[in-house]
């Protein structure tokens, strides 16, 4: 085999592997962690949850929110992007990346869904 048909058949493979993994990366779901089990351990990874919105705070660049299940508490940071309106125990799913700020574990939303 030559240099050029196999340069063409590896440049092939690759580009149907990139466009595989995207196809599944679009697709794949996250499984839900309860509240209770997002601590430092899942730090910098990202996660799914849901809860009750149990008190809501605005700034002028982001939502804070505390959303509750159970007893169990995370709070919830959004950064504004177009009108979103949030509503007192009111349910949604969460998925963002897990941090800590002033000792305490929040998620940094990068997905809402009410």
């Amino acid at each position: 085999m030559d240099n050029t048909k196999l340069f063409n058949i590896c440049l092939l493979l690759s580009i149907l592997g990139v466009f595989c993994l995207l196809i599944f990366g679009e697709f794949s779901e996250l499984e839900e962690t309860p509240i209770k089990d997002i601590d430092y351990r899942l730090m910098d990874q990202i996660v799914k949850t849901s809860g009750m919105i149990d008190n809501i705070r605005e700034t002028k660049g982001l939502y804070i929110l505390d959303l509750k299940e159970n007893s169990d508490k995370i709070i919830v940071i959004i950064f504004k992007k177009g009108n979103l309106t949030f509503e007192k125990n009111s349910r949604i799913s969460v998925e963002g990346s897990v941090t800590e700020y002033d000792g305490q574990t929040e998620i940094i939303a990068k997905r809402i869904i009410k």
